[in-house]
């Protein structure tokens, strides 16, 4: 099963509306808690992109720079996979900052 990291605005209309959306393997996660992204993906659900953007954007940094991370993921994943994902989410962070978070 994979993890869903969502960004959601309320534009008037009975639904909030998804203005991103990327999902990632949960093999990631001792990766993720290394670099201390882990509580801005799987814990802040109805934070705001401007909330979790700075913690995503040094784990980016990290993720990016440190290889031997590499070591905390499953042989079916990658690091690059990783990256990614990270530069996905950071990217929509700062696009739609004022977006609310879903997780599932």
């Amino acid at each position: 099963m994979s993890f869903v990291f969502r960004l959601v605005r309320e534009e008037g209309g009975l639904e909030p509306v998804v203005v991103f959306e990327d999902s990632t393997s949960p093999g990631f996660v001792p990766l993720w808690e290394e670099v201390g992204v882990y509580d801005s993906l799987y814990n802040s659900d109805g934070k705001s992109a401007r909330e979790v953007s700075p913690s995503i954007a040094y784990g980016l940094d990290r993720v990016s720079e440190d290889a031997s991370l590499a070591r905390l993921i499953p042989p079916s994943l990658s690091q690059g996979e990783a990256i990614r994902f990270l530069e996905d989410v950071n990217r929509a962070c700062v696009i739609h900052r004022t977006a609310q978070v879903q997780t599932r």
